[in-house]
């Protein structure tokens, strides 16, 4: 039986946004040793990630404005869950609203913590294939425009720098490396 190294003491929200939650937790870590710690996390209610593959060798990236880094990002396709939605339907919807595109066929193929020091967030990474038209649906705050390239290309875009987003690597990474999982 494993054993939980924290002991809850209090947790406390800060701040209740639209997608997100701040919370202020105490604990005692290593309960013999008695020590007090205190983490601020970002409660998040999950997201997708999709690799929308052209073909066995070609993906759809997405170029979109995002705030946070003031400005322009490479990106793979993802979105944050709905309430009770299901990740393979979230990422359905996902796809068609930023590419326009509709895909036949979808591989789960792992979830992952983007960033487990500060938050809860877990992403789930597809592969979609056998893309066809359909319709493209932005938020009224997105500017998204997408591009075909190669794996090797995105690679390089990665090395160059031109990649910097944690999940788009990540994906890129994955099908780079499993080619197994392109659908």
């Amino acid at each position: 039986m494993n054993k939980r190294p924290y002991r809850l003491v209090e947790s406390k929200t800060i701040y209740q946004g639209h997608i997100i939650r701040l919370v202020k937790d105490r604990f005692i870590l290593n309960v013999a040793k008695n020590k007090l710690v205190t983490r601020e996390l970002v409660v998040h209610p999950g997201a997708v990630v999709i690799i929308p593959f052209v073909n066995k060798n070609k993906i759809l990236l997405l170029r979109q404005f995002r705030y946070a880094v003031k400005g322009d990002l490479w990106e793979i396709p993802a979105g944050t869950l709905e309430p009770g939605e299901r990740t393979l339907i979230c990422a359905k919807r996902e796809l068609e609203e930023e590419t326009g595109f509709k895909a036949k066929n979808w591989k789960l193929l792992t979830r992952f913590f983007p960033a487990p020091g500060i938050s809860d967030e877990l992403m789930t990474l597809y592969a979609a294939g056998a893309l066809s038209a359909g319709h493209k649906n932005l938020d009224h705050d997105e500017w998204i425009e997408h591009s075909e390239v190669t794996l090797d290309q995105a690679l390089r875009m990665i090395r160059s720098g031109k990649i910097r987003d944690g999940k788009t690597i990540a994906g890129i990474l994955w099908a780079k490396n499993f080619p197994s999982s392109r659908p």
